[in-house]
């Protein structure tokens, strides 16, 4: 199962910014938020399925310790271009989530932008628990967000064609009630008349199923809170942001 972007990396940086801010920039109060009510302190964390390595570099230029992991190819090197003539304490590894390894725990492992729901097999989201628990210090705190059922029933079935700076980008989303799994077809039409096309599933889980899976791997989960990072309220809560934190045994 293939799980990472292979044409979207081309256009990645370009398709947020098009929405008026990347997901970064609107996630970002959200997480640093949740650092200061957990009283979280300053230390080191991995962004699991980092893209191009956004989140990463603003955490390292926050003080952090970071490692940015990702399964694309493609991803990691647009976010190595970030950090190639900088001394930010950050390391992009091209690993995939359900099995990546790293030379030292850390306090904070975040894996954000619905990157779980890309997952489709139960078994793959505890194999990613299982190595985030095993990668965190006792005590250390998982951050995540996943797209909840409104999002998949109400923003997955819309198609959408955004026009970038020499490409453009259509979605053609659609959502299956009976399998949970949402699926966007991607076309990207470049201005040379270059066409690239993937196809991205994704898969809607309860919270009653990711609180579960939590609790089997060593978590307790301390907020599970629908929420709008859009500025669009009219479309209603589409992800739910999630905060758990590894047992002490």
């Amino acid at each position: 199962m293939r799980t990472h972007y292979v044409h979207l990396p081309l256009i990645y940086d370009q398709w947020q910014k098009s929405y008026g801010r990347d997901f970064t920039t609107a996630i970002l109060p959200r997480l640093l938020s949740t650092l200061r009510k957990f009283k979280v302190r300053k230390s080191s964390l991995v962004d699991l399925a980092c893209g191009t390595g956004t989140l990463a570099v603003t955490m390292a230029e926050r003080g952090w310790k970071v490692w940015g992991v990702d399964a694309s190819p493609g991803m990691m090197e647009e976010a190595r271009k970030k950090t190639r003539e900088t001394s930010l304490p950050v390391e992009f590894v091209l690993q995939d989530m359900r099995s990546f390894v790293l030379p030292e725990r850390v306090s904070l492992v975040t894996c954000l932008f619905d990157s779980l729901n890309h997952l489709i097999r139960k078994r793959d989201i505890a194999a990613t628990f299982r190595r985030v628990s095993d990668s965190l210090t006792p005590g250390g705190y998982f951050v995540f967000d996943v797209n909840n059922e409104h999002c998949f029933r109400n923003v997955w079935v819309m198609s959408d064609q955004i026009p970038l700076k020499d490409a453009t980008l259509v979605l053609e989303n659609s959502y299956n009630v009976i399998t949970q799994i949402g699926r966007s077809q991607i076309s990207i039409f470049t201005d040379t008349h270059a066409h690239y096309h993937e196809v991205v599933n994704e898969r809607y889980y309860t919270k009653e199923a990711i609180e579960e899976l939590l609790g089997r791997t060593g978590f307790r989960v301390l907020q599970a809170e629908d929420f709008n990072f859009t500025g669009r309220r009219e479309i209603g809560k589409i992800k739910t942001w999630w905060v758990a934190r590894k047992e002490i045994r």
